[in-house]
C-alpha cells in the first residue's frame, strides 16, 4: 500500500451551503480514518483547502475515494506520492 499527500483546494462553493457540505463531509472524513486511507488531515487556516496524507495502492484509487465527498465538485487535487 502507498501513501500519498493529497492538496486539496476548494473553489466556488457557496457561503450558505458550505456548513451543510461540511457536516456530511465530516462523516465521510471520520469512515476513511476508521478504514485506514486517512492517516492525516492538515487545514488550511482560512478553510480554503487541505493537506490530507492518505493510504491506497495507486491514484487512480485515492481519486475515486475522494469523488465520495460531498464537496468534491469544488475539489482540485495535487496528489504526490510520498516515499515509504
Amino acid at each position: 500500500m502507498n501513501r500519498y499527500m493529497v492538496e486539496v483546494t476548494l473553489l466556488g462553493v457557496e457561503p450558505s451551503e458550505f456548513e451543510a457540505l461540511a457536516a456530511k463531509e465530516q462523516k465521510i472524513v471520520s469512515e476513511f480514518v476508521k478504514t485506514g486511507f486517512i492517516e492525516q488531515i492538515y487545514v488550511t487556516n482560512d478553510l480554503s483547502g487541505a493537506y490530507i496524507v492518505v493510504r491506497k495502492d495507486n491514484e487512480l484509487q485515492v481519486k475515486e475515494q475522494f469523488a465520495k465527498f460531498p464537496m468534491f465538485p469544488y475539489m482540485t487535487l495535487n496528489i504526490i506520492q510520498l516515499q515509504s
